[in-house]
Order: C-alpha cells, then structure tokens, then sequence
C-alpha cells in the first residue's frame, strides 16, 4: 500500500512539474529573444526607425557628437538621451494575461508604434509598442515575429513608455536658431528695418581680434570696444525658440509675416562661409495683456514671430533674443575704456 502511495505521489510530482514547464514555455514564447527589449550597449546604437500606422516616420541616426533626424535636422539631445536610458532600462514584468490577450493583440495591430534599433550598423531588435496598462505604470510591448505581447516597465518609474516612443518630427527638432562654439563664427550682422541707422556687423578676424562695421560694409565712425564686440560675439552662440506654428498655419503665417517690415534681421556667418539667418515680427497682443494704467498693450510683450531661414515659422520670447538685441552705438569706447 505503501509502495502504491509513493508511485502516485511521484506521478503527481511529474504532473505538476511538466505542467509548470509547459505554462512558462507557453508564456515565454519558447524563446528568450521574444522577451528581451533592453539594450545594454546603448553606445553601439547607431541608428533608430520609429513608424506608426498613420505613416508618420522618425529615422535617427548617430553622427558625430549629435544625432540627425529623418536626414534634415539635429534631433533634440534630451529626448535622444531618453529613449537611449528606455533601450537600457526596460524590464519585462510578465506576460499579458490571458484575459486581455485578444484585445492587447488586436490594439497593437491596429494602433502599434514600430521601433527597429540597428547597432553597429545592423538590425538588432524590431518591436511594437501599445497601450499602457489599466494602473497606468506599464506598457505592452511585442516582439517582431512573436505571438506573445509583454507588460515591460522600468524599475522605480510610474509611467508608461509609449510616448517615449514619439513618431512626430517636429517634436524632435531642435528648438535652437544659432548652436556654434564661438570660435567657429566670423561675423554677425545684424540689421534693424525701422532703425538701419543702429545696424551693424561685428567680425571675429581670428587671433582675438574683432572689427565693427556698418551694415554696408564701411567701418564705423567711431572708436569702439573691441572687448565688447567679443562678448557680443560670444552672446550669439546659442539662440533658442519656444515652439514651431503648427504645419497646418506654417504657409499660411509665412505668407502674412512676409508682408509686414520684419523688426530685425539677424546672420551668423561661420569661418566656412555657410550662413544662418532669421527675422523677427511682432505678434499681436492675442493674450489681451493690460499695461499699468488697464489699456490694452498694442503687441505682445512676452512673445514675437521668428522667421528662420527664410522658411520656418517659429515663436520665442524676447528674452531670448534681448542678449543680441543692441546697436552699434553700444560698442562705442568710453572715456573710462579709454583710461584702460
């Protein structure tokens, strides 16, 4: 009898270990490939395709000391820097249950974001990420070529990933107008359409030596501070702007900025020769802002229109330009300059 309970107590143990084994074969795909999303070398990441289904694209690609978007423009570094810290961070918590397997599947049929991660130039993991979880803190993810979709987190993050995952090219421009290191810029004019008189052109000749001219090229009447125009210089080196008009209104601004006399004009010239341009315009007084005595300001204090290149329509505030907004009588040496 003895003998009788310990073969069936061994039968019963073969049971609940080949079922075991089956529910994890069944729930890891067989495969650890299927379930392994991180990238632990991000530096050999070298290249980054993000599609969702509406036929929206994102292509990165690594260059040097910065990374490209979709063959155009430098891609924003934080959200690079991001999405690199998501490769690396990522963690399956479990499978999907069974109960939403259907309706996970078919959401990322439908509505999945495709990521490719090549490294090293080559194609290392293609996946699809869906919608987050019912409690907010993860995210369903599934492997190209398999049937089994995952819930993937990041440790210590209540958050979900997908919009880390971003398939909008605008949101991964850069919101800069000038990025040069100083020693890189030969000159900057800056031209003012209402006041030409106040125009300029400050020159980095190399060598720490600085010249002043006027916007038509003739050098100034005056004595200037040639410490000041280097600090002028220098000020340029990094102008960034708020946020991109929506495609929709770009033409449409542009067209209408275009016909109005621009409030100043400002070219950074670098030691190659290639130059970067753009104009500002005043913007209405949309938000309705009062002055001290309750009248109705006529233009907007904070903000105003930028034109870069001749083709983008931007927003930025004043202070952001207001360290590059002077005249070249500015630049005139004092008497006190001149004891120096």
């Amino acid at each position: 009898m003895k003998k009788t309970n310990l073969i069936l107590l061994i039968i019963i143990l073969i049971l609940v270990i080949v079922t075991a084994s089956l529910y994890f074969f069944q729930n890891t795909s067989s495969q650890p490939a299927y379930r392994d999303f991180a990238v632990k070398d991000t530096a050999s990441v070298d290249k980054i395709f993000i599609a969702d289904k509406n036929s929206n694209t994102v292509l990165l690609e690594r260059k040097d000391g910065y990374w490209e978007a979709n063959n155009s423009f430098v891609a924003r570094r934080d959200l690079t820097n991001l999405l690199l810290e998501t490769f690396y961070r990522i963690e399956v918590s479990s499978p999907v249950p069974n109960s939403k397997l259907d309706k996970v599947l078919k959401d990322l049929s439908v509505s999945g974001v495709k990521c490719e991660i090549y490294q090293n130039g080559k194609l290392s993991k293609t996946y699809y990420i869906g919608g987050v979880t019912d409690d907010n803190i993860g995210t369903y993810m599934i492997m190209e070529g398999s049937d089994q979709p995952f819930i993937v987190r990041i440790p210590g993050f209540n958050g979900f990933l997908n919009v880390r995952y971003n398939t909008n090219p605008n949101e991964w421009k850069e919101k800069l107008i000038f990025n040069y290191k100083v020693q890189d810029i030969a000159k900057v004019t800056v031209e003012y359409s209402n006041s030409p008189d106040e125009s300029f052109i400050a020159i980095s000749k190399g060598n720490n030596e600085f010249d002043l001219k006027e916007i038509n090229g003739n050098k100034v009447k005056f004595d200037f501070d040639t410490i000041k125009v280097k600090t002028y210089i220098s000020s340029c080196k990094l102008i960034g702007f708020d946020a991109f008009i929506a495609d929709s209104l770009q033409q449409e601004k542009y067209d209408s900025l275009s016909a109005l006399p621009f409030v100043a004009k400002y070219t950074i010239e670098d030691i190659n020769g290639n130059a970067k341009s753009f104009k500002t315009y005043l913007r209405q007084n949309i938000t309705k802002l009062l002055d001290d005595e309750g009248n109705l300001y006529e233009w907007d204090i904070d903000y105003l229109y930028g034109i870069l290149d001749d083709k983008t329509v931007v927003l930025l505030q004043y202070y952001a330009i207001d360290p590059i907004t002077t005249s070249k009588y500015e630049f005139i040496k004092t008497a006190e300059e001149y004891e120096h």
